[in-house]
This record gives structure tokens, sequence and C-alpha cells, in this order.
């Protein structure tokens, strides 16, 4: 593995453009750090790691003892943990984006070709207000994803427009209503066209030089406990597969712990709803 992964792998963990930092500090412990500061700032709750350790020889980094503290006020104190993580950089671990970027700087595409969870016990539990603590950690993230990101989440954007501004909502629910009869133009020149396509471009991708695609995710063990009218039950599941990170053109390095958090809890709502006290 060259310097060049290392530095590649060492970007999509930081999710940051701190690189200055790697020739003077410890690269694990830093990596460390970011991983728990990036797992509360999507999540907001309070979360641990015992160690981070990448090897410069494979190109794989080992994630140990990864836990997310549960809601306050529900009995269980964790509402996940997981034994290892381990994340496997892909063969070529970076690539140039043909896309703007600060400075009109090269994007550069982090590929990772998995991100495998050993073993992870969690803990589903209802609030006090009646409230699934999976599906409220799962709505906190989409809702800081979008006000991050809002490109790429128009309609929770569009929502929380309107919660904080309802008079100008309410103005613009009626313009579109007044304009419902007027018949679109349609764009034929190719040249249009395509500018307004790398425009699109630009708006989805903004200003991250760093961007990270993730190929495969994927679940080993399993353990649901579901605790719902002091009845208890736990569901044990194999060989889960999530759905790739990023698409072709990759997501902002700051991105990747809300989304992957956002996959994770996703499929964890389904596998509970699916297997109800």
């Amino acid at each position: 593995m060259n310097k060049l992964a290392v530095l590649a792998f060492s970007l999509l963990i930081f999710f940051s453009t701190m690189l200055w930092y790697l020739a003077n500090g410890s690269l694990n412990d830093y990596l460390k750090s970011q991983v728990l500061l990036q797992s509360h700032y999507y999540s907001g709750q309070k979360s641990q790691l015992v160690s981070a350790d990448f090897s410069n020889a494979t190109g794989i980094t080992q994630l140990t003892d990864f836990s997310l503290s549960n809601i306050d006020g529900l009995k269980q104190p964790l509402l996940f943990k997981v034994d290892k993580i381990t994340v496997q950089l892909a063969a070529t671990p970076t690539q140039q984006l043909d896309a703007p970027s600060i400075q009109k700087k090269t994007t550069t595409l982090v590929n990772v070709q998995e991100i495998r969870f050993n073993k992870i016990q969690v803990w589903s539990q209802t609030t006090q207000d009646g409230k699934n603590n999976l599906e409220s950690l799962f709505n906190n993230i989409s809702t800081r994803l979008a006000i991050d990101y809002p490109a790429l989440y128009p309609k929770i954007s569009a929502k929380l427009y309107a919660n904080k501004y309802p008079e100008r909502s309410e103005k613009l629910a009626l313009e579109s209503s007044g304009n419902s009869s007027k018949v679109q133009n349609i764009e034929i020149n190719e040249a249009v066209i395509a500018s307004n396509e790398a425009k699109q471009k630009k708006r989805l991708l903004g200003k991250a030089q760093t961007r990270v695609k993730v190929t495969s995710v994927v679940i080993d063990e399993l353990t649901l406990t579901m605790f719902k009218d002091n009845k208890e039950l736990t569901k044990h599941f194999q060989n889960i597969n999530l759905n790739s990170i990023g698409k072709e053109n990759g997501l902002d390095s700051n991105q990747l712990g809300g989304e992957l958090l956002k996959q994770l809890l996703n499929e964890l709502i389904k596998l509970e709803k699916a297997n109800t006290l």
C-alpha cells in the first residue's frame, strides 16, 4: 500500500481536510477521535471507541468496540454496540473527479471496497411518549443531513423551511397554485441542456475537495433485542447486505458518518417492524 493510499484513508475517516495534521500527530489516535466526533455530531448521542488501527501493508483499518449511547430516560444505556468494524480500501483507492471544487481544484474520490460490521448488538425500546428509539435517532440524523446537504434531501429541507418560515411557504404555495396552468417550455438546445446538467452537478457535489464512495456494507452477525410492554424478544440475523454509499460521484467526506448511521438504522427499523412483539 503506497503513501497515496494512506492519505486517502486518512481523508476518509477524518471527515475533514486537515492534511497537515498527519505529518505531526498519531494517525490512529486522530482516527479514533474523529470517528467519535462525527458519530456524536450526527446522532446527538455519546459514542465510545476503544481503538482504531490502520495497516499500511493491507490498507485495512480495524475499529474495535464501538458503541452508541441510548436516548435519555430508557432502561438500556446503549442503543447498539459493535465488537469490530473493518474498513477495506479498494485496489485503486483514489481517483480525480472532473467536478467543480474550492479554488477550482480537482475533487478527489476515495474508493472504499467494503465496510464490514462483525457482531452488532442492538436494543429497541419505546420512550415514555410512545416513540421508538431507533426511529427517533433515524429522524434526528435525517434532519441533520438535510440541514447540511439540502440539495440531496429536498423534501425534508422543504418541510424544515416551511416549519421555520410558515408565512413564506404559504406565499410560495399560492404562487405555485396560480401558475399551475402555465405550460413549461421544454429545452431542446443541447448546449443549454449540457450547461444546466453541469450546474446541477455542481450544486449536488458542492465544494467538497474530498468525496467518498463505499461499494459494500455488510453485517456478519446481528442480535436485536426488543422491549415493549414489559416483554422482551431477542432475534438473531446473519449476513445482512446494506446498500452501497455514494453512487458514481461519491458523497462529501463529512457526510459519510451520517449516511452510514442512517443506513444502518433504516435496516434495524425494518427488522424490528418485521419481528414485533
